[in-house]
């Protein structure tokens, strides 16, 4: 399946300014795809990238594969109260532990809440009397 991607920046253009951020080079990547220099360059240009090779480029680049999709100008901000989509970590140790934590956190955080505003209406109910007795 070939894939026509439409960007503000070039697709090559970024891939190659997140290798040089790794300090990866073009041909590093070229490698590992088990392509040629040629046959990348032209897949590029001709806007026929194959998914299961950009599959690969998010891989070995260690970037969700839908960032090659979304709009770099797009006001979406994503929504952390929400499971992420995109977790390379989900089965490790320490992401499990972080996960059980974090579940606890919002468990008291509601509970912290509810204080607060049964509080809340102890305060109002106290003033409203206080207000009704000075009448």
């Amino acid at each position: 399946m070939k894939s026509a991607i439409v960007t503000h920046m070039d697709l090559k253009a970024k891939i190659i300014a997140i290798l040089e951020s790794r300090k990866l080079t073009y041909e590093t990547l070229v490698n590992y795809l088990g392509l040629t220099t040629a046959e990348l360059d032209r897949a590029f240009s001709e806007n026929t990238l194959e998914i299961r090779t950009l599959e690969l480029i998010s891989k070995e680049l260690r970037i969700p594969l839908y960032s090659f999709f979304r709009d770099p100008d797009s006001t979406y901000a994503p929504d952390f109260g929400k499971e992420q989509y995109y977790n390379t970590h989900i089965w490790a140790p320490g992401e499990i532990n972080y996960r059980v934590e974090l579940e606890n956190l919002k468990k008291d955080l509601e509970k912290v809440k509810f204080e607060l505003a049964k509080k809340d209406l102890i305060i109002q109910t106290l003033e409203d009397e206080l207000k009704h007795k000075m009448k």
